[in-house]
């Protein structure tokens, strides 16, 4: 614990650095409280007493201006993501068990107009999970017993920014599944959400987020909703720190778990690069 605080504290300080770079403006910026999304950071899910250990990065090799639909100025950018989220148990004497890991990797097209209020974003991706050692019993048994996790996807969400409220966001979509195990999840998965940032002086930004999807399962829809609000203490390029308290209600967002329903409270940071 206490090497973590000094590492915190380290970066914190590296934030008041001036960056010679200029800050990059993607074309669509990640949803705020969507679970699906790169991350790096922690979570405590106060209401069951467990870790949230996100770990990933979403990243650009290309940018290009098209000219298309007569629209001048169409900005494009490809990139992949890979990512994982973990689920770990808090016991005593600081030890975390791990008790279920879930994978992502895939591709993204981020689409947007210079000046235009409209974005869009398409990803395909693939999906797996799998139990850890930390989900063994006394009696040395995995719960829940190991079984094929698999998803292959694509996900179009669409982004609308009002002009009278530049600091709020609005989005909606669907995702599309193509291939699964088990074959029990529904094909579409609808999604809707809204962000808001808003500079609150210097470096620091409140950042908030409400995210909900349609899970269905055998023809039967549930939700599965996130909550975020924090702030963001940045530095001259942008990067920085955001701290959060977090909700989730709904289907559970981890593959070994998905017929199961998560409820809880969290507090955690994120690294925003």
């Amino acid at each position: 614990m206490r090497s973590m605080v000094v590492l915190l504290a380290l970066f914190c300080a590296g934030l008041s650095l001036q960056a010679q770079e200029q800050p990059h403006n993607p074309v669509f910026s990640d949803p705020i409280a969507n679970p699906f999304e790169a991350r790096i950071g922690s979570m405590y899910q106060v209401s069951d007493e467990r870790l949230r250990l996100d770990i990933g990065a979403s990243m650009n090799w290309m940018r290009d201006t098209l000219m298309a639909l007569g629209v001048s100025d169409l900005h494009v950018e490809l990139g992949a993501d890979f990512m994982t989220w973990s689920r770990l148990r808090v016991e005593t004497n600081f030890k975390f068990p791990v008790e279920t890991i879930d994978y992502w990797f895939g591709v993204h097209a981020n689409i947007g107009a210079e000046g235009s209020p409209w974005q869009g974003r398409v990803r395909v991706a693939h999906i797996s999970s799998h139990v850890v050692d930390g989900a063994l019993t006394s009696s040395g048994r995995l719960v829940p017993e190991p079984f094929v996790y698999s998803r292959e996807f694509v996900e179009v969400l669409i982004a609308h920014r009002p002009a009278a409220f530049p600091d709020v966001r609005f989005y909606g979509g669907m995702t599309a599944v193509w291939a699964t195990q088990p074959d029990d999840c529904d094909p579409f998965i609808p999604q809707a959400g809204v962000d808001v940032q808003v500079p609150m002086g210097g470096p620091w930004s409140f950042y908030g987020g409400y995210d909900v999807r349609l899970v269905g399962i055998r023809d039967r829809y549930h939700h599965a909703t996130a909550w975020q609000a924090g702030v963001k203490l940045a530095n001259a390029n942008g990067t920085g720190l955001l701290l959060s308290l977090y909700r989730y209600l709904g289907r559970s967002l981890h593959g070994m778990y998905y017929q199961d329903f998560d409820d809880y409270y969290a507090v955690g940071f994120q690294l925003l690069l």
